[in-house]
C-alpha cells in the first residue's frame, strides 16, 4: 500500500518543464471579468440595434409609400442601411474580440491579451468613429434633399439646426465621452495587472 502512494505521488507531481502558471488573484479577476461583460453588453447591445436600424430602414424604403422619384433619395436610405450594417459588425468584432479574452490565464499573459484589445480599440476610435458620422450625414444628406423640397423654409431652417446641434453634441460630448471611459476602465485594468507583475517578479 505505501509503495502505492508513492508511485501516486510521483503521477500527480508536475514534470519538469510543466511549472504551474501563476493565476490572477480573485479581486483582479472578478473586476476583470466585469469589465468584460459591461463591454461586451456595450458592443453587443450596439450591434443589434445598428442591425435593427438597417431593418426598418430597408422596410420603410420598400413598403412605405413615400413615392420618392429620385434615385439619390432611396441611395441615401440605402447607404445608411450600409453604414449601420458596417459598424455593427465592426461592434461584433469587436465583441468577439473581447470575448476571447481569458481571464484564468497568468498575469502577464492577461497583460498581454488587454493591451491588445486596448491598442485594437485605439485604432477603432482614431478612424471608425469620424468616418461613421461623416458617410451618416452624407447619406442623412442625399436623403432629405428630396424631403425638404417644397417645404417652408423656416422648417427645413429649424430642422438643419436641431440636426447639425445633436450631430455635435452626439460626436464631441456623448462619443468622446465613451471613449473616455472605456479607456479610463482599460488603463485600470492594465495598471492593476501591471502592478501583480511586478510582484510576482520580485518574488521570484
Amino acid at each position: 500500500m505505501q509503495d502505492f502512494d508513492s508511485l501516486k505521488n510521483i503521477w500527480q507531481q508536475p514534470a519538469p518543464g510543466d511549472e504551474v502558471k501563476p493565476k490572477l488573484p480573485v479581486a483582479i479577476s472578478n473586476a476583470s471579468a466585469s469589465s468584460k461583460m459591461k463591454m461586451q453588453k456595450q458592443h453587443s447591445i450596439g450591434a443589434l440595434m445598428l442591425v435593427f436600424t438597417a431593418i426598418l430602414i430597408t422596410c420603410l424604403a420598400l413598403f412605405g409609400n413615400f413615392n420618392f422619384i429620385h434615385w439619390y433619395t432611396y441611395g441615401g436610405m440605402a447607404l445608411i442601411c450600409i453604414t449601420c450594417l458596417v459598424q455593427a459588425g465592426i461592434l461584433y468584432s469587436t465583441y468577439i474580440k473581447i470575448k476571447g479574452i481569458d481571464d484564468t490565464v497568468a498575469p502577464a499573459a492577461h497583460l498581454q491579451q488587454w493591451e491588445a484589445y486596448y491598442e485594437l480599440r485605439r485604432r477603432q476610435n482614431k478612424w471608425n468613429l469620424p468616418l461613421y458620422y461623416i458617410v451618416l450625414n452624407v447619406a442623412m444628406g442625399m436623403y432629405l434633399i428630396e424631403v425638404f423640397t417644397g417645404r417652408p423654409v423656416i422648417t427645413v431652417t429649424i430642422f438643419i439646426a436641431v440636426y447639425i446641434a445633436w450631430m455635435l453634441f452626439a460626436y464631441f460630448y456623448l462619443g468622446r465621452k465613451n471613449i473616455k471611459k472605456e479607456n479610463r476602465r482599460l488603463q485600470q485594468i492594465m495598471d492593476e495587472l501591471k502592478a501583480i507583475e511586478a510582484q510576482l517578479n520580485k518574488s521570484e
